[in-house]
């Protein structure tokens, strides 16, 4: 029989009424439990204040518009681990016309109807603060059981955060200051390389910002006709060792165009698998982007030499969602 245990014992903690494990601390720093109150579901997106979305809303001055999400088809880089999207059509023009659906079954209606079935951690999205655990909690402290198959994410659903995540946006071309298409596999992406950047670009990363961090690697996925070498071989993402720079600029949400965020291999020594994901959404209450398509937001940011933007990315709104598609839209 195969191994696929690795042995469990029942939990010696009790969980109080509001879904948190009692006398539970977290002894890893920094991090952000408690800072927003005992009960914050929201995290680091508490940085972008009223003050602060007012501030965005007037770097609006050309009036373009760039898009940063790839289309849901079957197309986007959807991990093997996960089923694939799966788009159908129950009413369609084509079946009225060819009489397989009779005009009375659509009362005298006519048009089309579909449907979508997918991963929520596929497409552009943001991963929420129910997505990642350590010991036994999430964020601030909240129980890894009020995340349950019938009942969804009863704490840090990322619905909570359908009005938060709209502010300042800047954007960090990495490739761009590097001189290459892409940053290479497995290339770790450090502080001194994100400070290096936005000096050269004449960009401050302040407190409420939502980050956008390019490698170009989704391009190279759309390039491939075999798509393995995307899916066994490493990627370049953030190193573990951003966590600090991340709190202490104090910015409100991060973005990659890659589908780890993180850099891979893990970076040793690392007591858990994806020790970024654990770190940044579980201890700093961060929610982090995967898949966002940065190419055409680069392009517009070198043309006008601008990397600050009006920035809207709210969630799909799936109530007890631990993670859920977004259509960023950068404002010029």
């Amino acid at each position: 029989m195969e191994d696929w245990s690795r042995g469990w014992a029942p939990p010696t903690y009790r969980v109080d009424e509001h879904g948190k494990v009692i006398g539970r601390r977290n002894d890893r720093v920094p991090h952000n439990w408690g800072r927003w109150g005992d009960l914050d579901e929201q995290g680091t997106t508490n940085f972008i204040t009223a003050d602060r979305l007012r501030a965005a809303t007037r770097l609006v001055v050309t009036g373009e518009v760039v898009g940063c999400a790839i289309p849901i088809g079957e197309e986007m880089p959807v991990h093997p681990s996960r089923p694939s999207v799966v788009h159908t059509h129950w009413l369609t023009g084509a079946d009225l016309v060819a009489g397989l659906v009779p005009d009375r079954a659509a009362g005298g209606f006519y048009g089309a109807d579909d449907h979508l079935a997918m991963p929520l951690q596929s497409a552009t999205h943001w991963d929420g603060l129910s997505h990642a655990f350590h010991q036994d909690t999430m964020y601030n402290g909240f129980w890894i059981g009020t995340v349950g198959a019938a009942g969804g994410a009863r704490r840090c659903s990322t619905h909570l955060l359908a009005d938060r995540l709209v502010g300042r946006g800047v954007l960090l071309d990495l490739p761009r200051d590097q001189g290459v298409d892409r940053l290479s596999p497995g290339h770790a992406i450090t502080t001194d390389q994100l400070d290096s950047c936005a000096a050269r670009q004449g960009v401050e990363v302040r407190t409420g910002d939502i980050l956008l961090v390019r490698t170009g690697e989704l391009p190279w996925f759309y390039s491939l006709e075999d798509k393995t070498p995307y899916w066994t071989g490493n990627h370049a993402g953030l190193s573990v060792t951003t966590v600090d720079w991340i709190y202490t600029h104090e910015v409100a949400a991060v973005a990659l165009d890659n589908r780890t965020f993180e850099v891979t291999p893990f970076e040793k020594p690392y007591d858990v698998t994806y020790p970024l994901h654990s770190r940044l959404i579980r201890d700093l209450g961060l929610t982090i982007g995967e898949l966002w398509w940065l190419e055409d937001l680069a392009a517009t940011c070198a043309r006008l030499d601008r990397w600050e933007f009006l920035l809207t990315a709210p969630p799909l709104p799936v109530t007890g969602a631990s993670g859920a598609p977004t259509t960023p839209l950068a404002f010029f």
